[in-house]
């Protein structure tokens, strides 16, 4: 019996998959009481975790994640593995709310008061704060960043820092934990978050980290590895064009495409979804530059609906074509835009892609019958006669006209962006991509990012509107 029970101490010791499904409970979202089983999100850190482990010694990781996909539980279940079989060593969480602190040492409690009396550590001290398993000399200690210099004193041997992206002060906790973290072998610090936008401590350890800064891993995990972010389709599903091309890009269900629609209109807008639930790291971060000429708070007070849509005086097909149309080429920014009989301007479509030049054309003239528009005006400085050339291939009897710039980028915005600001600018619906590039377009390395080409055919567009010409006062037959 003894021999069977060193094997089965050794297994659950050395395996800790093994370990989790068979000494650990976890609540589920339902309520009920359930074995700790990894999901893939889970199981995939776990995987990555062990294999920094093996390779340097120690664990550093960044874990940029979702919402509710199980990265917090993980670590904690990790952790009370690992402090259930070492002796003389600490844990330390710090979590960014007080209701976080004592989530977290509830889901401890359930792992120590669930956990068979073969493998169970042996607890003295056991409150909100505290875990020791006394005879291991072993224990945890939970906090709160809003408390000043909490985790100084202590030596640590693993520490966790969850929701870090929304710790107070973050900076001064984060250097004086780590003061307190050994550097010696077979220590753990583990930092995960959902992301809070492109500013702040974790988005630059989680950007040092992803280019291999240092001695931390960057470890992502999307949103819809979890199961249960699915929805059954209503009878009238139909999926849009964006819709679709995002199903393909990641290889998903119509189910998943449905759920998200349906969180991205209980969360306010499609922005908002993918800090919370991203699809890739870019996702996670995108997020207003304090000093980009448009915000998204003023896009979103100047939006109106579709259905809400003046006569239109006049409408513009802009186009800012790229120069070439491989996978890694710039789009070709297509926007649709419309002076109102109020003279407002209006962002009526954006139909920007990586395009060859035929196809760019093709969706340019498409747009221009769709819409009754006025004139396509597109901007030649890459191009130069090709552009028209391409164009009048198709359709010989377009109004067409080139504009060449002569300004740079930002100076040829302003002016847009001062419309925007007193209200005189609407978009009809949302357009997550162009209002993405928008907030993220401010004069600094402008040359050394992805060309804005949705903004700079939104700028052409407007400017042709209202900034140059004469107006024909007639009004538009075309609604929406």
């Amino acid at each position: 019996m003894r021999e069977l029970e060193r094997k089965l101490r050794l297994k659950l010791k050395e395996d800790f998959i093994h370990y989790a499904n068979r000494c650990l409970k976890i609540r589920s979202k339902s309520g009920a009481i359930k074995k700790f089983k990894l999901n893939k999100s889970q199981l995939y850190i776990h995987q990555k975790l062990e294999e920094q482990l093996q390779k340097t010694g120690k664990v550093r990781a960044i874990i940029l994640k979702g919402r509710q996909q199980g990265c917090s539980t993980y670590v904690a279940a990790r952790f009370y593995w690992k402090l259930s079989h070492l002796s003389g060593v600490r844990a330390f969480i710090l979590t960014h709310l007080e209701t976080a602190t004592q989530n977290l040492y509830q889901i401890v409690r359930r792992f120590h008061d669930n956990c068979p009396d073969l493998i169970k550590p042996y607890s003295g001290v056991n409150n909100s704060k505290e875990l020791i398993f006394s005879k291991l000399d072993s224990g945890y200690k939970l906090g709160t960043a809003k408390s000043s210099g909490v985790g100084r004193s202590d030596t640590i041997q693993f520490l966790h820092g969850s929701e870090i992206a929304f710790w107070q002060n973050a900076e001064s906790h984060i250097s004086g934990l780590l003061q307190a973290v050994s550097d010696v072998d077979n220590t753990e610090v583990i930092f995960e978050s959902t992301s809070d936008g492109a500013d702040g401590l974790f988005y630059k350890i989680a950007m040092d980290a992803k280019n291999n800064l240092g001695e931390y891993q960057l470890i992502f995990i999307p949103w819809f590895w979890q199961d249960e972010y699915k929805k059954d389709l209503p009878d009238d599903f139909k999926i849009t064009v964006d819709e679709e091309i995002y199903r393909q890009k990641f290889n998903l269900e119509n189910e998943q495409i449905y759920w998200r629609r349906l969180k991205i209109i209980e969360l306010g807008g499609n922005h908002i979804f993918r800090m919370e639930y991203p699809a890739t790291v870019k996702e996670a971060f995108h997020s207003d530059k304090p000093n980009a000429l448009w915000q998204r708070k003023l896009i979103n007070d100047n939006r109106i609906l579709v259905n809400n849509l003046p006569e239109m005086v006049r409408i513009i097909v802009a186009i800012d074509p790229a120069i070439s149309s491989n996978l890694n080429s710039n789009e070709t920014g297509i926007i649709v835009a419309g002076l109102g009989i109020d003279g407002h301007g209006y962002v009526l479509d954006d139909l920007s892609n990586i395009y060859k030049p035929s196809e760019w054309a093709k969706a340019a003239i498409n747009a221009y019958y769709k819409y009754q528009a006025d004139r396509i005006v597109a901007e030649v400085n890459q191009g130069g006669d090709m552009v028209e050339n391409t164009i009048r291939t198709f359709d010989k009897n377009i109004a067409y006209k080139s504009v060449y710039a002569s300004r740079g980028k930002h100076t040829r915005a302003e002016p847009i962006a001062a419309l925007d600001e007193i209200g005189k600018i609407h978009h009809a619906g949302e357009f997550p991509k162009l209002e993405d590039q928008m907030v993220a377009f401010d004069n600094i390395n402008i040359a050394g990012r992805n060309s804005p080409d949705r903004v700079d055919a939104r700028v052409w567009a407007l400017t042709e509107l209202m900034l140059n010409g004469k107006i024909n006062n007639e009004p538009k037959i075309w609604r929406a």
